[in-house]
C-alpha cells in the first residue's frame, strides 16, 4: 500500500504551503506520517516498499531525509518553502508527480553518494570534507588516483559529488557541475602549495587521500563531524561514488538547474 512519510521541522509545518501539502495528500487518499526532522527511528513501523519518502523544507532537511530514503531504498522527493535551496525543488507540480507516483508511471532521477572505504552505511550526498582541528597547523595531503600521486598543503580538501558542487565546493572556489553528469570533484581549501583550483574526475574513479601524521583533523559527512583524528602514523581513505543510488522524484524545474544555468549564463 503506498503511504508518504512526511520528514519536515515545527517551523515549517506552521507554513500555509506545508498545509496545502497535507490536504493534497488526504485529497488522493493517502495516508501519510509527518516526521520532525529530530526525530530518530520513530517512522520504522509505518514504512513499507511502497512508501515514499518527502522532505519539506531546507536542504538540510533534504540531507536528513535522503538518508532515511537511502537506508531503507525508498523514493524520495524533496520540496522547499520558497525561500533558496539547491537540492530541493519547487512544490508547484506536486500534484502531477503524485499523480504520476500513484499510476507507477513517474521519472526517477538516480543520485550517487560518496562513500568512504566502501561503507555504504555513511553516504555523502554533498560531499566529504577533511579540514584541520588547528588554526595554527596546515595539513600535509596526498591523494592518489589512476597511478598520478598530487601532493599538497592547505586547512583541508573537500571531496564533492555534482549534486553538492554548489555547496562547500562552490564557496571553496569550485566549479558547479550539473547534477546530471556523475563526477567526483576534488576542491583544496585555502592551499598553501601550488595546486589547481579543483580537479573532476569520472564517476569510475578511486580517490586515495592519505593525511600525513601527527596531525589534528577532523571528517565531515554532509557537514556533521563523523570523526575527529589525531593520528600517529600516515592514514589512508579511499573515496568513491556509490553504484547504489538514492532514487529523487519531482519536478524538471529544480533550482539546482535553475542555479546552474544562471551561474553559466551571467
Amino acid at each position: 500500500m503506498k503511504n508518504i512519510l512526511i520528514i519536515s521541522s515545527k517551523k515549517y509545518t506552521k507554513l500555509k504551503s506545508f498545509t496545502d501539502l497535507i490536504k493534497l495528500i488526504e485529497s488522493k487518499k493517502l495516508n501519510y506520517l509527518t516526521l520532525n526532522v529530530e526525530d530518530n527511528e520513530t517512522y520504522k513501523d509505518f514504512l513499507n516498499s511502497e512508501t515514499l519518502v518527502v522532505s519539506f523544507g531546507g536542504d538540510g532537511t533534504a540531507l536528513k531525509a535522503m538518508k532515511v530514503s537511502w537506508k531503507h531504498d525508498l523514493l524520495f522527493m524533496p520540496l522547499g518553502t520558497g525561500r533558496v535551496g539547491y537540492l530541493v525543488n519547487k512544490s508547484e507540480h506536486v500534484d502531477k508527480v503524485l499523480s504520476s507516483w500513484i499510476s507507477g508511471d513517474v521519472h526517477v532521477d538516480k543520485r550517487h553518494a560518496i562513500i568512504q572505504d566502501n561503507n555504504l552505511v555513511l553516504p555523502a550526498f554533498n560531499e566529504v570534507v577533511l579540514i584541520k582541528n588547528s588554526p595554527t597547523r596546515i595539513l600535509d595531503i596526498v591523494f592518489k588516483t589512476y597511478d598520478q600521486t598530487v601532493k599538497l598543503r592547505a586547512d583541508g580538501i573537500i571531496i564533492s559529488t555534482s549534486l553538492g558542487s554548489t555547496a562547500y565546493n562552490y564557496s571553496a572556489g569550485g566549479p558547479i557541475v550539473h547534477n546530471s553528469l556523475d563526477s567526483i570533484i576534488i576542491t583544496p581549501i585555502s592551499p598553501f602549495s601550488k595546486f589547481p583550483r579543483s580537479v573532476v574526475f569520472d564517476k569510475y574513479s578511486n580517490i586515495e587521500i592519505q593525511i600525513k601524521k601527527k596531525q589534528n583533523y577532523a571528517v565531515q559527512f554532509d557537514g556533521v563531524v563523523e570523526s575527529e583524528v589525531i593520528n600517529d602514523k600516515d592514514i589512508k581513505h579511499n573515496y568513491s561514488l556509490s553504484q547504489k543510488s538514492l532514487n529523487v522524484i519531482g519536478t524538471d524545474n529544480s533550482p539546482r538547474l535553475d542555479l546552474f544555468l544562471n551561474q553559466i549564463l551571467r
